[in-house]
C-alpha cells in the first residue's frame, strides 16, 4: 500500500485511510509509527509534533461512530441535500439574528439619545425656572387650617365668543390671576397656613371632538406649552404666600390621545404639564408634588389627619352610586372627594363623605356645552380644612373681571 499522502488529501482523510489500512491488516504499523507518518506529512516544526494518542483517539472515536452507522448515510445524495438545506436554514437564522441584534442596537441607541435629550431639556427648564422665578417668601403666620385649591377644567386652547360666554387664552390668563387674588383673600380671612393645589384634569382643550378641534385657538402642542407656563407661574405665586404648597394632579378626558375606547386611561397629556412644572419649579424649597398611589385618575392626600381624594369626574359620578363605587375601589372611606368635569361648583354630603365639585375656567359657550345644555358660570372651588375636616367652601366666580 502506498503510504504517501494523496493529492488534495487533508489530515483527517489521510488519518482515516491509514487507520483503516491498519485495522484491515493491509499495513503492519503501530500507532507510534502512524504518528511519525502523520507528523512527517503535516508538521513542519518539531514543536508541533503530536504523540500517538493525538491520532489514535480521534481515529478510534470516528471509527466507533462509523460502525454505529452515523456516517454511512453520507453516501446518500438525499442526506447530502438535507444537510445543505439545514445549512441554508442555519445561514438564514444567523442572518435573522444579526438583523435583530442590529435593530435592537439601533433602538438602544435611539432610546439613549431620547433619554439624553429629555435630561438636557429638563435641565434647560430648571435653569430657566431658577432665572425667571426666584425663590421668594411672604408667609409669616401659622394657623390651624389649610386651603385646598382646585384647578379644574382650565381648557386652555378653547376659543369662543357668543351669547353664552367668552373664552380664549388671554381670558384664561386674566381669570387665573383673578383666581389668585381671590385665593389670597380667602387665606387672609382664615390665616391659612398651607396650600394644596389639586389639578383636577382638562387643563388643555385637546382635540377629542371634531367640534373641539375646530374651536381651538392653538394646536395641542401650543396648548401644552402655554398651559404649562401659566400653571407653573400660578403655582409659583401661590408658593410665595404659604408655608408649604403641595401639588396633586389627575388626568381629564380632554387630554386623552384618541377616541375614548381606543386609548388607555393612563395615556393623557396632563402628565406632560406636571412633568414641566416639576422641572420648572424644582428649586422652590416649600413646593412638592403628590405622587398618585392608586392610579393616574385617582389622587389621595392626607391633611391634618383627614383623608381627601380627588378625581376628574369622567369615571366617577357625582352621586351616591358614584361615590359608593369609588369607596369600594379605594378600600377605605375618605373624608371628602373633590371632582371637576361638569363645569359648575357643587357640594353634597353622602354618608359622611363630603362631595365637592369645582367648576371650569371657560364656563359655557363652546359647541359641546351649549348643545348638551351644560350651563355654568366660570368658577373654581377653594376649600378650607382643619383637623376636624372641611370648614368652608368658597365657589370663586371668575367672570367678575369681565363685568367690572
Amino acid at each position: 500500500m502506498d503510504l504517501k499522502r494523496r493529492e488534495n488529501e487533508n489530515e483527517e482523510q489521510y488519518l482515516w485511510r491509514i487507520g483503516q489500512a491498519k485495522d484491515n491488516g493491509v499495513i503492519d504499523l503501530d500507532w507510534c509509527q502512524i504518528a511519525d507518518l502523520m507528523n512527517a506529512e503535516f508538521r513542519t516544526d518539531e514543536s508541533e509534533y503530536r504523540n500517538e494518542s493525538a491520532y489514535r483517539k480521534p481515529y478510534t472515536y470516528c471509527k466507533r461512530m462509523y460502525e454505529a452507522g452515523v456516517f454511512r448515510v453520507h453516501d446518500s445524495k438525499a442526506y447530502v441535500d438535507s444537510l445543505a438545506a439545514v445549512k441554508d436554514e442555519v445561514r438564514k437564522e444567523k442572518q435573522k439574528l444579526f438583523d435583530e441584534r442590529k435593530a435592537l442596537n439601533r433602538l438602544s441607541r435611539d432610546k439613549a439619545r431620547e433619554e439624553e435629550t429629555i435630561a438636557r431639556l429638563e435641565e434647560l427648564i430648571r435653569e430657566n425656572g431658577k432665572k425667571l422665578l426666584p425663590e421668594t417668601y411672604y408667609y409669616t403666620v401659622e394657623s390651624d387650617n389649610d386651603l385646598i385649591i382646585a384647578l379644574s377644567d382650565f381648557h386652555l386652547g378653547a376659543e369662543f365668543d357668543n351669547a353664552f360666554g367668552l373664552y380664549n387664552s388671554d381670558v384664561a390668563k386674566q381669570r387665573l390671576m383673578h383666581y389668585l387674588t381671590k385665593i389670597l383673600d380667602i387665606q387672609q380671612i382664615h390665616s391659612a397656613e398651607n396650600a394644596y393645589l389639586l389639578l383636577l384634569g382638562d387643563s388643555i382643550s385637546g382635540n377629542i371632538h371634531m367640534t373641539t378641534q375646530l374651536e381651538n385657538r392653538e394646536n395641542v402642542i401650543e396648548q401644552i406649552q402655554t398651559c404649562a407656563e401659566l400653571i407653573s407661574e400660578f403655582t409659583y405665586e401661590i408658593s410665595k404666600h404659604f408655608k408649604n404648597v403641595d401639588v396633586g394632579s389627575v388626568s381629564g378626558n380632554h387630554s386623552r390621545l384618541g377616541l375614548k375606547d381606543h386609548v388607555l386611561r393612563n395615556e393623557r397629556l396632563d402628565d406632560l404639564i406636571v412633568w414641566y412644572m416639576k422641572a420648572k419649579l424644582s428649586h422652590i424649597g416649600n413646593l412638592s408634588f403628590i405622587e398618585n398611589t392608586f392610579d393616574s385618575t385617582i389622587g389621595h392626600v392626607r391633611i391634618r389627619g383627614k383623608n381627601y381624594c380627588y378625581v376628574h369626574g369622567d369615571y366617577d359620578q357625582f352621586s351616591e352610586a358614584g361615590i359608593s363605587k369609588l369607596v369600594m375601589m379605594l378600600g377605605f372611606k375618605p373624608d371628602a372627594v373633590f371632582f371637576g368635569h361638569m363645569h359648575h361648583c357643587s357640594y353634597d354630603d353622602i354618608a359622611g363623605i363630603k362631595m365637592i365639585r369645582s367648576g371650569s375656567f371657560c364656563g359655557t359657550g363652546d359647541d359641546f356645552t351649549v348643545s348638551k345644555r351644560i350651563y355654568g358660570e366660570p368658577q373654581q372651588m377653594v376649600t378650607v380644612v382643619n383637623d376636624e375636616g372641611v370648614m368652608a367652601c368658597y365657589p370663586v366666580e371668575l367672570n367678575e373681571i369681565e363685568n367690572n
